[in-house]
């Protein structure tokens, strides 16, 4: 995933648009909505899944009754309470908690019962937490082409060169802005070690900093190749043999290097008039022998006569004995002569267990990879050399550690380091990569834009040039559905509602109906049309036209109906009592 602080604006990427979501280890068929769209369809399907397991509860209560029916014809109150309330678990179980009659805390079923409906109880609201986020993948959206700008690079004037700097300088500073707060996991992206090689015989000492970072095709964007690998590694030594001479004649040091150790490459003078602070200047240097994606690259430090508060011995800020430098509390200068740094890095590029160099992002070197030209095209032009030299230079006086500490023209060697600057270099040229496609739509508006000349992802009739733009860009604003998720989830709910009706309607579980409430009062009204629920006694009443109100449970048998016949008594009670433990219902 990129990792970027600059907003995404609206015009940058579509909605509801199918599209392939680059993950870690595949991608995932998606469709990108707005985010307030998400947290309601989320709480929809909260719903469904709560729903599931309601019907599937209803299921297994119904197999549960009906084979009790089967076997006893009969079940026992708190069963038909049960069966009227299995909308709400919940209810379920404050029915068996608090029923009125405690005989039935006897019954060596009763306990089974409850712990069977805590359990159902705990799963519906533990899956409908769990489920429903699985909807949500990520917050990507496909880009919109039209916003695609991928400025080429070119060496024809050095106004065209500055030109493209300026428009490269914001993606570094947000590169860079992005590893000043990084976070642990950001930080274990980027390995960088530091070894003490030892001295040499003037008692210089001799340090290496190794590097390493790993960018796939998912933290790029690519919407269908999140498994392609850019692996960098790389190393830096303190190169003492590149100095031409130390001239201290006219009041200052000024040192002299080669590029490269060769001075037919040119020279490099630094001094304490490039400026008040440390800066540093980033040369890319020839293509060594050895194997492919083997580049060079070199720092030169200008740190001599820095004036700072504390002593240091670090190669590239090594400190003299004190001095009165007309400044309170900073009484040291950085010594002259200091080395350079000197780097390699290897930058391999793998796919399917094949490796090839950034030329080679085709089928032929590695087959399965099917980018188009444009996509390679666009990826030569920013990751065909150390992106830590382009970071670096970009950032200009803000490429060291040490300079952007600095109060002024003083700063604290003490705290400074070579592997504490390229810790983050290195860790902002991993965040500037992973950067490369998103950025291409933060570019302002600038002319040639719109045109082949000027914009690397436009073809020569100013349309965006196919497959440019494969890839995601995340915002904060958009909220990614997985596709199988929004179906599957539907449907099974759908399927539940759907087997619940059939089973009680069109099945032998359909007897498990008697015992509804409303079958059950139908089937009361039917023998006493008279019945009628008594508020006092919490009870259901007959009405003798001879002996008035009579409780159901309380009539006697003999009871005369008025026609000199005995009244049928109800053989169903709606209210245990207590005083018989064996009443049961009879559907």
């Amino acid at each position: 995933m990129a990792i970027s602080t600059a907003p995404q604006l609206r015009q940058t990427y579509k909605l509801w648009r199918r599209f392939s979501m680059p993950m870690e280890g595949g991608a995932r068929d998606a469709i990108a909505v707005p985010s307030y769209v998400a947290n309601q369809l989320n709480s929809a399907y909260t719903l469904m899944v709560t729903s599931m397991v309601m019907n599937l509860w209803c299921i297994l209560f119904a197999v549960a009754f009906f084979m009790i029916l089967r076997r006893e014809a009969r079940v026992h109150h708190i069963s038909t309470s049960l069966w009227n309330k299995r909308a709400s678990l919940s209810e379920s179980f404050l029915e068996l908690m608090q029923s009125g009659s405690k005989l039935h805390w006897k019954r060596w079923w009763f306990f089974p019962v409850i712990l069977l409906v805590l359990l159902c109880w705990v799963a519906q609201n533990v899956l409908s937490i769990i489920i429903p986020p699985y909807i949500l993948v990520g917050n990507a959206a496909p880009v919109n082409p039209n916003a695609i700008f991928a400025p080429p690079s070119t060496d024809q004037s050095p106004s065209a060169t500055a030109q493209l700097f300026s428009l490269d300088v914001p993606s570094a500073l947000r590169a860079v802005g992005s590893a000043q707060v990084a976070s642990s996991e950001v930080l274990s992206k980027a390995s960088v070690r530091h070894t003490a090689l030892g001295t040499l015989d003037n008692g210089e000492s001799v340090s290496r900093v190794d590097y390493g970072y790993s960018v796939t095709g998912a933290d790029l964007g690519l919407q269908h190749y999140p498994t392609l690998l850019l692996d960098v590694t790389g190393s830096c030594i303190t190169e003492y043999g590149w100095l031409v001479s130390s001239n201290s004649s006219l009041g200052y040091t000024n040192d002299t290097y080669s590029l490269f150790g060769d001075r037919g490459r040119g020279e490099i003078s630094l001094s304490l008039f490039d400026g008040a602070a440390p800066v540093a200047y980033f040369y890319h240097g020839p293509t060594p022998p050895g194997p492919p994606g083997n580049q060079t690259w070199a720092a030169y430090v200008s740190s001599v006569d820095r004036v700072s508060y504390t002593a240091d011995s670090d190669p590239i800020y090594a400190t003299g004995n004190p001095i009165d430098t007309g400044l309170a509390d900073a009484g040291y200068a950085v010594r002259p002569r200091r080395p350079v740094l000197s780097c390699w890095q290897t930058d391999v590029w793998w796919y399917n267990g094949q490796k090839s160099t950034i030329i080679g992002l085709n089928s032929t070197a590695l087959p399965g990879l099917d980018l188009s030209p444009g996509m390679q095209l666009i990826l030569a032009r920013f990751l065909g050399l150390p992106r830590v030299v382009d970071v670096g230079r970009q950032l200009g006086l803000s490429a060291l550690l040490s300079s952007t500490t600095s109060l002024g023209s003083i700063f604290d060697a003490g705290s400074s380091s070579a592997f504490a600057d390229l810790q983050r270099l290195v860790l902002a040229a991993y965040i500037a990569t992973t950067n490369t496609l998103i950025d291409l739509t933060l570019y302002p508006d600038t002319p040639g834009r719109s045109t082949s000349a000027g914009n690397l992802a436009l073809d020569d009739s100013a349309q965006p040039k196919p497959g440019v733009a494969d890839f995601v860009v995340w915002s904060t604003d958009v909220t990614t559905l997985s596709v199988k998720a929004i179906i599957v989830i539907p449907v099974l709910s759908l399927f539940f509602w759907a087997l619940v009706i059939a089973l009680l309607n069109w099945s032998p579980l359909q007897s498990v109906n008697a015992l509804d409430a409303v079958e059950i009062h139908k089937a009361l009204y039917e023998r006493d049309p008279h019945a009628k629920p008594c508020i006092a006694t919490g009870r259901w009443d007959t009405y003798d036209t001879n002996r008035g109100p009579q409780d159901l449970e309380s009539s006697p048998p003999s009871a005369d109906n008025g026609g000199g016949q005995p009244k049928p008594q109800a053989e169903a009670t709606v209210r245990d009592t207590g005083e018989d433990e064996s009443k049961e219902y009879r559907p």
